[in-house]
């Protein structure tokens, strides 16, 4: 019998993952990496899947839904104490020697490297190298790092927890603490490139987590950087619009439902991004209820940019959360299901990746999208458009 875990992947190849640490200090390269596997049958190696998340997360992620750990640990226990991610844990790269695209994530504030794992998985599962940052910059629920060689050499951690912005206080601080947080995350955004094109190179092969690990080595040669792209989620979104600003080695954006609050002074970013082809992927309601973010939207939507908003959906349908514990916002509006949400989002992020890379991408599941073409509108928001066109 299978322990509970998230949905299967759905593509043709068997994901692998694992994760890496490179460097010390704040200025070290922490990410999940999603690949291709050499593996046929995912479901066989099920004793490799690894755990959902880390009993170091617990505390904070408490702290974020302002409950009692003891309390998430018995929601998750309902849902299965140990859940797993179907991927396998340092399974093989997949043999041959075509390059895979390859796609840097940037997560959204509150989260880390695994919540959006039934994304990567389903990417990686199509073909796609997926390297989901986890950012320091005080966003994410909880992440770590080792100051220098001694440190790391005695397991002495330093921890960097979520920091809480108060909404009622003073916005110019706001404005201020998100702006210097966008700046970290780009840098690490662009730090996390540096290391994957090392790798690519042969010459980025360490990891602090698993010194014994062979798989930056059979990544060499195998990615596709010179189609890089960018993806990111609610302020991930907008970290990956500033990245994108400094950093032209990022061919193409996929902005996910992105929360905009730390660009509303950047006047010139419309026009340094312009010539980026862009996917802007919205939630019905989160861009709905919230104020001034479509304002400052469509100010950075080119004309030939992508954009789609799925119906009824909420801003938790990117990541692993409705799979979890189910749908926690709106709900005093109709939403559509937690988990359809989540797929017809993946499928919209991987016929982008699929217009703009080719063949690459192994995916060809259209029929799935023109089932669901109801559910989805062309546009950043359903307030503004009509009913998706026959595209779909």
């Amino acid at each position: 019998m299978l322990p509970k875990h998230l949905p299967l992947p759905e593509g043709p190849f068997v994901p692998g993952c694992f994760d890496v640490m490179s460097g010390y200090g704040e200025e070290s390269t922490f990410l999940r990496l999603w690949y291709p596997a050499s593996l046929t049958d995912v479901k066989k190696h099920a004793s490799q899947w690894p755990r959902w998340m880390d009993n170091d997360y617990l505390q904070g992620f408490s702290a974020i839904l302002g409950i009692w750990p003891i309390f998430l640990r018995t929601a998750l226990r309902w849902v299965g104490d140990d859940l797993r991610i179907p991927g396998v844990w340092n399974a093989d790269v997949l043999e041959g020697t075509q390059q895979f695209p390859t796609v840097v994530l940037s997560h959204g504030l509150s989260a880390c490297r695994f919540l959006y794992s039934s994304l990567c998985m389903q990417l990686a599962s199509h073909g796609i190298v997926v390297a989901a940052v986890e950012h320091k910059d005080e966003s994410a629920a909880s992440t770590f790092f080792y100051e220098n060689e001694s440190k790391y050499l005695s397991g002495k951690k330093s921890t960097i927890i979520f920091r809480t912005v108060s909404a009622t206080s003073d916005t110019g601080h706001q404005l201020l603490v998100r702006r210097r947080q966008l700046d970290i995350r780009a840098s690490e955004c662009s730090r996390a490139l540096d290391f994957l094109i090392g790798v690519n190179e042969g010459r980025c092969c360490e990891n602090l987590l698993d010194p014994e690990t062979k798989i930056l080595e059979q990544l060499k040669g195998r990615l596709d950087l010179e189609t890089a792209s960018l993806m990111g989620h609610s302020f991930g979104g907008a970290t990956t619009l500033v990245t994108a600003a400094k950093d032209d080695r990022f061919k193409q954006l996929i902005v996910l439902d992105s929360w905009l609050f730390g660009l509303k002074n950047e006047e010139n970013m419309p026009k340094v991004l312009a010539k980026v082809p862009k996917l802007f992927l919205n939630a019905d309601y989160f861009q709905l209820d919230l104020k001034g973010n479509l304002d400052i939207m469509r100010k950075l939507v080119s004309p030939t940019d992508s954009k789609f908003t799925v119906k009824k959906s909420t801003h938790e349908q990117f990541c692993d959360s409705p799979n979890i514990i189910g749908l926690r916002l709106n709900r005093d509006k109709p939403r559509i299901d937690g988990n359809l949400g989540l797929r017809i989002n993946t499928h919209i992020v991987l016929r982008y990746l699929k217009e703009r890379l080719g063949d690459s991408v192994k995916w060809d599941n259209g029929n799935f999208l023109q089932e669901n073409a109801d559910h989805i509108i062309s546009d950043i928001s359903v307030q503004e458009t009509t009913q998706l066109s026959t595209k779909l």
